[in-house]
Parts: C-alpha cells; sequence; structure tokens
C-alpha cells in the first residue's frame, strides 16, 4: 500500500506556486545582473533613462511623506520628552527613529508603492502588446535588457532618496526643537551627535538598496507575467506593491534584528 503527500489545491497552491516563481525569477535576475556587470554588458543608456524616471516619479512624494512624519516626531516626542522632563533628548530619538528605521522605510514604501507601481505598468503594457514576445523571438534576453537595468536603477535611487530623506526628516525635527519648543540648538545637536552613529546611516543606506531591490524584483515579475489585457494589467499592479510591502516589513525585521546583534546600543541613560 502506498501512501501520498496531500497536494495543495485552490488558493494555497496558487500562492505557494507564485511564491516559488517569484524566488525563481529573483535568482535568475540577480545572477543575470551579475554576469551583465561582469561582461559590461549592461545597457547605460536604459539604466539612466530608468535612474532618471524612478527618481523623477518617487523623490516628490518622499520627501513630502518624510516632512510631516519628521514633524510629528518631533511633537510626540517633544510633549512626552517635556512632560518627564528630558526635553533635550529629541536629537537621540531623532538619531534612533529617523535615521535608523523611519528614512529607510519611506523609501521602501516610495519604490514598491510609486515606483514599483510605473515599472509594472511598463512592463506589464509591453507583455500585452506582444512586445516582450517579439524580443524572446529575437533572440534577446529579456532580463539582460529589461531588468537589470532597472535592478541598478533602482538601487541607485533607493540610496540618493535615503539620503535626501534622512536630511529633510533631521532638520524638520531641528526646526521645530528650535523654533517650536524654544530649545537651544546646542542640545539637539549634543544629543544627536552623541547617540547617532555612521553606522546607523550606512545601515539605512543598506535597507533602502535591500528594500529598492526586493520592490523591483517584484515589480518586474509581475509585469513580465501579466495576463489579461489591460484589467490583467491593474491586477498585477495591485499583487505587486502588497506582495513588496509585506516582503519589505519582513526584511526590514529581519535586518533590523540583525544590525542590534552586530552593533551594540552606545550611551547610557
Amino acid at each position: 500500500m502506498t501512501y501520498e503527500l496531500p497536494v495543495a489545491k485552490g488558493p494555497v497552491r496558487d500562492v505557494a506556486n507564485q511564491g516559488g516563481y517569484l524566488i525563481g525569477f529573483a535568482v535568475m535576475s540577480l545572477v543575470a545582473l551579475i554576469r551583465v556587470v561582469l561582461r559590461r554588458r549592461l545597457s547605460l543608456t536604459e539604466t539612466v533613462n530608468q535612474t532618471l524616471f524612478i527618481g523623477r516619479v518617487s523623490t516628490g512624494p518622499s520627501l513630502l511623506l518624510m516632512i510631516p512624519i519628521g514633524v510629528f516626531i518631533a511633537v510626540s516626542v517633544g510633549e512626552l520628552a517635556g512632560r518627564i522632563g528630558a526635553g533635550g533628548y529629541s536629537g537621540a530619538v531623532v538619531a534612533f527613529i529617523i535615521v535608523g528605521q523611519a528614512a529607510a522605510l519611506v523609501c521602501a514604501l516610495m519604490m514598491a508603492g510609486v515606483a514599483g507601481s510605473a515599472i509594472c505598468t511598463d512592463l506589464g503594457s509591453r507583455k500585452i502588446r506582444e512586445e516582450i514576445d517579439a524580443m524572446e523571438v529575437m533572440g534577446l534576453d529579456v532580463v539582460e535588457r529589461l531588468v537589470a537595468p532597472r535592478l541598478v536603477a533602482a538601487v541607485v535611487v533607493s540610496l540618493a532618496l535615503c539620503s535626501m530623506v534622512t536630511f529633510g526628516g533631521v532638520m524638520a525635527c531641528y526646526l521645530y526643537h528650535i523654533y517650536v519648543q524654544h530649545l537651544p540648538a546646542g542640545t539637539f545637536m549634543s544629543t544627536f551627535s552623541q547617540y547617532g552613529r555612521m553606522s546607523d546611516f550606512v545601515m539605512a543606506l543598506v535597507k533602502a538598496a535591500v528594500f529598492g531591490l526586493t520592490s523591483t524584483l517584484v515589480a518586474t515579475f509581475k509585469g513580465l507575467h501579466t495576463k489579461g489585457g489591460p484589467r490583467g494589467v491593474a491586477d498585477a499592479v495591485n499583487e505587486a506593491v502588497v506582495i513588496a510591502f509585506a516582503l519589505v516589513f519582513i526584511v526590514n525585521t529581519a535586518l533590523s534584528a540583525l544590525y542590534t546583534v552586530i552593533v551594540p546600543a552606545v550611551g547610557a541613560y
């Protein structure tokens, strides 16, 4: 008598298949990216065009989102610190929250929600117009021609966005500290420099690059596998954004836990 393992059916099977295909596509795309870079076959024109495109659609929303977040953090922390007599530690809180977590997450949301949806729409539209199939018929490597330049562009834009967003968030909190709370600027800068570390900013850049890479892999995967005409493009974009958001928060949790283990906390309270 033989026994067979139960086979997942319905939505569970679809999710498992999609996850497996996505992992395989991600590995194939990263290998192709390394190969084209080492062989100097990366299309510089396409990479520059995609960098400018992603930067144009992501920069404004990122700054507009980070400034209110910075002000909200400053207001919340300022009120709480003032009640317990620790208003001078607002710089330390900014170093922990904005530099360590918020800046990279804002970049992730923009790369997944804005840039990722634009990339998925572009590739999905090409797929339903059969441009992707035509490239494959001509013997062109779609991953090398379309995916690799977008991965490089996403990493470059993510690093630049993280730097700008960090500066914007810190400046918003700094101005609130001086002009609203009427506290000395030296106190803010002293605690900020004492508890903020260059390694925190470097880790934020690493997170932003990984988030941008993850979001772009999901967007390109869903775009290149679009089916069902214009409605299929819309469905692919929605799925890409949701999957990218979920993966970003999972990756952020893992990287944050790893960072706290490798780099111990500084300062004493």
